[in-house]
C-alpha cells in the first residue's frame, strides 16, 4: 500500500535494497546508467520529428506540449554522459584509456544536443537522432577494446608475480648482503657476485 500511494516510497525502498551492492557490480551499474542517459537524447529527438502524429493521436508527449523542455532534457543527459564515461574505467570494466577515447564522442554528442536545444527543428533533431544510433556501437567498441587491453596488460603483469626465475632474469647480478645485514635488505655498496 505504501509503495503504491507515496512517491517517496520508491526512493526509500531502492536505497535500502541497494545497500548490499558490492563494488563488483559497479560496471553493471555504469552500463545501466549509460543506457539510461543515452535514451533521452535518442527518443526525444525521435519524438520531435513525429510530434504532429502524437498530437493527432491525442498523446501528450513532451515534444508536443513543451518543445524547449524536450530539447533541454536531451542536452542535460548528453552532458551527464561525459563524467559517466570518464568514471567508467574505475569500475573495472575497461582500461583507463577509455576515458580519453570517450571524451570527443561525448563532446560531439553534447554539441548536437546543444544545436537541438538552441534551435529545435527537424534538421537538428534528425542529426542528434542519427548520431545516437551510432553512439552506442562506437562506445561499446571502445569499451571492448579497453577491456581487452586491460586484460592483456594486467595478465602479463600478474603472470610473473612471485616467479623466482623471472625475477632472476630481470636482475642477473646476485647481490651478496654485507656482513651483519639480513637478506631482506639489499645494500647498494655490497660485494656482488657475477
Amino acid at each position: 500500500w505504501y509503495q503504491r500511494r507515496v512517491r517517496e516510497a520508491v526512493v526509500s525502498t531502492q536505497s535500502t535494497g541497494s545497500s548490499g551492492i558490492n563494488a563488483e557490480y559497479g560496471g553493471a551499474l555504469a552500463l545501466c546508467a549509460l543506457l539510461y542517459f543515452w535514451q533521452f537524447p535518442h527518443f526525444n529527438s525521435l519524438s520531435h520529428n513525429v510530434r504532429q502524429d502524437y498530437c493527432r493521436a491525442g498523446y501528450h508527449m513532451m515534444s508536443v506540449t513543451n518543445t524547449a523542455q524536450n530539447a533541454a532534457v536531451s542536452l542535460r543527459n548528453t552532458i551527464a554522459l561525459i563524467p559517466l564515461c570518464i568514471a567508467m574505467p574505475f569500475t573495472g570494466i575497461s582500461h583507463c584509456s577509455f576515458s580519453f577515447y570517450s571524451i570527443p564522442i561525448n563532446i560531439y554528442f553534447s554539441y548536437l544536443a546543444w544545436n537541438f536545444y538552441k534551435s529545435p527543428n527537424k534538421n537538428t533533431a534528425r542529426e542528434l537522432f542519427r548520431f545516437s544510433l551510432v553512439y552506442l556501437p562506437i562506445l561499446f567498441g571502445f569499451l571492448a577494446i579497453g577491456y581487452a587491453f586491460k586484460e592483456r596488460t594486467s595478465s602479463s603483469d600478474e603472470k610473473h608475480h612471485g616467479d623466482k626465475q623471472y625475477i632472476k632474469d630481470l636482475c642477473p647480478v646476485n647481490v651478496i648482503p654485507a656482513s651483519g645485514v639480513s637478506d631482506k635488505y639489499c645494500p647498494v655498496g655490497s660485494k656482488a657476485k657475477v
